[in-house]
């Protein structure tokens, strides 16, 4: 190719071209080039995208997104030439495992962070990715990562967001619908969610017999939690990944740093609670207590009441991963509050510590027999009441 590049071998083949392994013989280092499939070339249309595709990547710089070198025509098929990274993809990477066994946790948890810094960059590039998935995503032998394939790639904006683009598996509901929407980004965050789920797993959250079948299960279906699909891997993860996959896009992490920093956090067993509500009848205390929770945990909504009951309706408004209990309150004590939260389907997983200024071994046996967590005498080092929530918010989180 104009005796600069010597193709030694084809890579892969994909709806829109090739991709080939080459030789740069000017500044001897290996090379991937891209060629528009034959069949297709002489389309207005598809060389207007192949153009797209190179310029959206050649506008990153980033080490977890595949660079571009150069762009041009080999006769009359255009090809542009961008970085190699020895290795395989996120696809090949998961079926190479030995039969009967999936990548571990810290595996997949490097390879997801990776890529969403990828798409963090991509993103910051005012550019939507729109085909996330395991095949675009190719990992070395040292796991480092690089997110490639950019044939569906657009610039942000209300066009961009219309038609069903990207691939079934991987699609987000609202493509199904063909319309604009305001979350734009929204999308490739549910796409990251469908690939960590199946880097989890062993599969995407919903299959089918046809692209349009499995589309149809995005819209319509719930998919069965992660922790559901794989024994022993407790339910971490099935939070983080719940919220990328949220029916409507504006319930999902509102970027791709979020949903990074939580699954980073959720691995690493300090995910912080997203709400945490306070019960306790001392006005005072529960200013002091509030403003406490608010330094330890700035990104939680914190909700406090006076009472059991008035903490139990709260409750029953809006579930809470903490619940903080008073044992002595009027109309309902902390020992009702905790049997009453404790029989709600919803506080499952509801990390319940009791604070109180009185009781001792005999209220902390009935407590802990209710389901209570945590038992702390007031007046409670803050230190100590962080890293309670922690303890007993990862407890609940890895129960099954």
């Amino acid at each position: 190719m104009g005796g600069v590049y010597r193709v030694e071998r084809v890579l892969g083949v994909g709806g829109m071209g090739v991709v080939a392994l080459a030789r740069d013989q000017m500044l001897e280092r290996d090379v991937a080039i891209k060629f528009v499939n034959a069949a297709t070339v002489r389309l207005p249309e598809v060389h207007a995208r192949f153009l797209e595709e190179a310029r959206g990547m050649a506008r990153l710089a980033h080490p977890n997104v595949l660079s571009v070198y150069a762009f041009g025509d080999h006769g009359e098929t255009p090809y542009f030439v961008m970085e190699y990274v020895e290795g395989r993809t996120a696809a090949e990477w998961l079926t190479d495992h030995p039969e009967g066994t999936l990548p571990t946790p810290d595996e997949v948890v490097t390879v997801i962070e990776q890529v969403c810094r990828g798409v963090e960059a991509i993103h910051a590039s005012q550019t939507l990715h729109r085909d996330l998935k395991p095949s675009n995503i190719i990992i070395d032998d040292e796991l480092r990562v690089a997110v490639g394939d950019f044939g569906l790639a657009c610039l942000a904006g209300p066009v961009s967001t219309t038609g069903a683009a990207g691939t079934a598996a991987y699609m987000a509901p609202e493509t199904a619908y063909g319309e604009a929407t305001p979350f734009e980004y929204a999308r490739d965050i549910y796409a990251l969610g469908c690939v960590t789920y199946e880097l989890l797993v062993g599969r995407p959250p919903f299959v089918g017999e046809s692209a349009l079948n499995v589309l149809a299960k995005h819209v319509v279906e719930s998919p069965e939690p992660p922790s559901e699909r794989r024994p022993g891997l407790g339910t971490t993860y099935d939070d983080v990944i719940a919220k990328a996959l949220a029916k409507d896009p504006s319930d999902r992490h509102p970027t791709v740093a979020a949903f990074r920093e939580a699954l980073v956090a959720a691995h690493r067993g300090t995910l912080d609670p997203e709400r945490i509500l306070v019960a306790d009848d001392d006005a005072d205390w529960r200013e002091v207590i509030v403003a406490s929770l608010a330094h330890c945990f700035p990104r939680a909504v914190i909700d406090s009441v006076a009472d059991g009951v008035a903490a139990l309706d709260r409750f029953r408004e809006g579930s809470f991963p903490v619940v903080l209990v008073d044992l002595e309150m009027p109309e309902m004590d902390g020992i009702a509050l905790t049997r009453a939260l404790r029989a709600n389907d919803s506080a499952r997983r509801t990390a319940i510590v009791v604070l109180t200024a009185a009781g001792g071994p005999s209220e902390w046996r009935r407590l802990s027999a209710l389901g209570a967590d945590a038992f702390l005498v007031k007046p409670v080092d803050l230190e100590d009441l962080e890293l309670v929530i922690r303890r007993t918010l990862r407890a609940r989180r890895l129960a099954k």
